[in-house]
């Protein structure tokens, strides 16, 4: 697909609401497993938000195995939990090394992907996929292209530089 037909491909998802208390075990343990590499490298420490950051994280990425599961799409995905912290796609599918970014309901309503991580993906991502939280147990979907993220404006944000757009711009 060209970016511009990506664009276009958004979607609702419903999912199972226990996937949040699932995300929160789930996030508190990659939480635990992350505090020593935060002392090493504190501007991936997020503080008090770190574990809402690993829950959103967890959550997304439940979602995503939940939905390709439901549509029985095969897959590759990477440990939801792991000793070092990687820039190995979440996804691989159909040949497509997928990052999933997971966002939820503000009245900013950015899609955002660190500045840093986003160039060490280079040549490794092929693929964004923003799950967008609207409530308990409802997402949106939109699958943006690297190079078109390469392309958002970028500024410093509460902790890092991120590149960002608002997500009314992917409905057009």
């Amino acid at each position: 697909k060209s970016s511009t037909e990506i664009k276009k491909t958004i979607m609702i998802y419903k999912y199972p609401k226990s996937f949040w208390l699932i995300a929160k075990q789930i996030g508190f343990a990659r939480n635990v497993m992350n505090k020593e590499n935060n002392k090493i490298n504190t501007r991936f420490d997020r503080g008090v938000k770190n574990n809402h950051v690993d829950t959103l994280g967890i959550l997304g990425e439940l979602i995503s195995i939940d939905y390709l599961t439901n549509i029985n799409q095969p897959f590759n995905v990477a440990n939801l939990i792991d000793f070092k912290s990687s820039k190995n796609p979440d996804f691989i599918l159909k040949n497509k090394n997928i990052d999933v970014k997971t966002n939820q309901h503000s009245k900013y309503s950015h899609l955002l992907v660190n500045e840093e991580a986003h160039k060490k993906g280079l040549n490794k991502i092929d693929l964004y996929w923003f799950v967008y939280i609207l409530d308990k147990t409802t997402a949106e979907f939109y699958f943006v292209d690297y190079n078109d993220v390469s392309n958002w404006s970028c500024k410093l944000m509460k902790y890092t530089n991120a590149y960002y757009i608002k997500r009314e711009k992917l409905k057009l």
